[in-house]
């Protein structure tokens, strides 16, 4: 059995890409205000104060870090003050209970903003919190023997970085411990699938002598290798469901044969399998299994577990000859070999060009921040950022608005972050638009003259949520998307999700004009609008609008009720 290196690197969110939201930079003072919240936090169950629970308000003006935050009393009250006039997002969270925002009736939906005027108190903002759900089990092998050390995963059916997938969701990472057993705390109630992982190996002789390791497959409930085969595991709010044992299915070990060379053509060093396993809100590498190459470029990697891997290989630091180079694809191991891979080195291209405002102005260029990578839902490979660390961002624009990015790698997108009170208005090359494409550059590649154009004049779409008597309704989610499926593409700046206030008003800024559809419903899960699938379902009962440049337009939304 092999020891694997493990890094888990845990997320509060997701990016997101060519946005105006801003990204850390320089510390900044906190505005002065003198507004208060208050209210109290009770167990969701039994209506108990809960002291101890942790709250946070998010809003402009809050400082460098963008939120304030205070602690729960014996009573379960809170207050916060000297709060400037704005809009807030409520966050509370303590230990074995779900994390709630203000206004959230459900998990998985968004919270809701309450307008906080200048020397307003807003009373009775109070959060109910419910507890946290879980699963548990025992893994066994093919035998019924415990296995200690598999990793155990709750998973949900999600459109996740370009397909829809089954996604670990965040906190879900357990390991069975000697007995085989496992505890999923922390869950939201809703349905999952139980996956099981591990990678040990072991050895079999069969009567003519010859060896064959075998190890075993990422097995789900109830006991099956496929996906689509898995039995599903639905929890209720609150309940831990017991029981939910399986056995791993076994499978070959497999060699994984290929070449890997760099741009100019020679061999690299090693070629490693590393797993990848991304989900909601964290991320897990695990890197272990890996081959010399020969002269001639060939590798061959043995005894490789059953599993999905990233195969890689770099060439960076003071030894390597020439700037730092990466090559990497991902394969599937079910037991069969896999022979005549190609990988191929690159140091990525670079994208120069210059930051351009329609009066000539620019904000502060310390505060505009452009990298030009792929979209991943959270943290990059740790290969790419390993050895393009010194480059594959701009992290500062020259004085005279001049950028260049390196290690420009992959199907890359533009993210562009710029100060509040402005926005990004588009990218062009060579006066054709280049905002909403993707970037594929070769190793060294050049891509001169892009032209990121930002503007003071940031776009403004609000209107109110009515009910079939034109009375305001706060308890909905307004759905703002492109009405061109073609910008209907993950993270994409021209939708954006948001929950109207205590007044039903709602507010959407630094919007792309354009045309768009708009849509309110009782309940919207967060991110499923990143599913094209999804936004077309919506089309037919959506309102059209159009956002004009540096305008606001308003738009009145009646709760839409989906067809059963």
């Amino acid at each position: 059995m092999r020891t694997l290196l493990t890094v888990l690197i845990l997320f509060s969110s997701s990016p997101v890409f060519a946005q105006t939201s801003p990204m850390p930079r320089d510390p900044a003072t906190a505005a002065k205000g003198t507004g208060v919240i208050r209210g109290r936090v009770v167990a969701a169950d039994s209506g108990r104060p809960l002291r101890r629970a942790r709250v946070s308000v998010a809003g402009i003006g809050l400082g460098a870090s963008g939120q304030k935050s205070t602690s729960t009393g014996l009573d379960g009250s809170y207050v916060i003050k000297d709060l400037p006039a704005a809009r807030y997002r409520i966050t509370v969270t303590r230990g074995g209970y779900l994390r709630i925002e203000f206004g959230q009736r459900r998990p998985n939906e968004q919270g809701r903003p309450v307008e906080l005027g200048e020397g307003q108190t807003l009373e009775k903002i109070d959060i109910a919190l419910p507890r946290m759900s879980g699963i548990s089990g025992r893994i066994t092998d093919e035998a019924g023997e415990p296995i200690e050390g598999v990793s155990v995963f709750a998973m949900r059916s999600l459109y996740f970085e370009g397909k829809r997938k089954l996604v670990p969701v965040s906190g879900s990472s357990v390991t069975t411990d000697d007995e085989g057993e496992y505890r999923i705390p922390r869950l939201a109630p809703g349905s999952y699938q139980v996956m099981a992982s591990t990678k040990e190996t072991w050895t079999v002789v069969d009567s003519a002598g010859r060896e064959t390791v075998f190890g075993y497959m990422p097995t789900y409930f109830a006991g099956v290798a496929a996906p689509g085969e898995a039995r599903r595991v639905n929890v209720a709010l609150g309940e831990y469901v017991r029981s939910v044992d399986f056995q791993l299915v076994p499978g070959r070990a497999a060699r994984v044969s290929g070449i890997a060379v760099d741009s100019k053509g020679r061999p690299f060093s090693r070629v490693s399998a590393s797993e990848h396993v991304r989900g909601l809100g964290f991320a897990s590498f695990r890197a272990g299994y890996s081959a010399t190459v020969a002269a001639d470029g060939t590798f061959t990697i043995r005894d490789v577990p059953p599993g999905e891997y990233s195969l890689e290989t770099s060439r960076y630091g003071p030894e390597a000859d020439g700037p730092p180079e990466v090559a990497l694809t991902t394969i599937f191991v079910d037991g069969n070999d896999i022979e005549g891979l190609l990988l191929t080195g690159s140091n990525g291209g670079s994208v120069s060009g210059t930051i351009v405002s329609e009066d000539g102005t620019l904000p502060k260029v310390s505060e505009i921040f452009i990298n030009i990578a792929e979209p991943y839902r959270n943290q990059p490979p740790p290969l790419l950022l390993g050895a393009f660390r010194e480059g594959r961002s701009a992290r500062t624009v020259q004085d005279d608005g001049s950028f260049t990015v390196q290690n420009v790698f992959g199907r890359a997108r533009f993210q562009v972050t710029v100060p509040e009170g402005w926005m990004l208005k588009s990218i062009r090359l060579a006066g054709r638009d280049i905002t909403d494409g993707t970037v594929e550059l070769k190793s060294g590649e050049q891509m001169s003259g892009v032209e990121i154009h930002i503007t003071n004049r940031v776009t403004d779409v609000n209107g109110l949520v009515i009910d079939d008597r034109n009375s305001p309704v706060g308890e909905a989610t307004v759905l703002v998307f492109p009405a061109d499926q073609d910008r209907w593409y993950e993270n994409s700046r021209a939708t954006r999700a948001t929950r109207p206030d205590q007044q039903g008003r709602w507010q959407i800024k630094g919007m792309p004009a354009g045309d768009y559809l708009a849509i309110a419903r009782d309940y919207i899960e967060v991110d499923a609008w990143q599913d094209p699938d999804f936004l077309e379902s919506l089309r037919k009962d959506a309102t059209k609008v159009t956002i004009p440049e540096g305008a606001a337009q308003s738009v009145s939304l009646k709760v839409n009720v989906p067809k059963q």
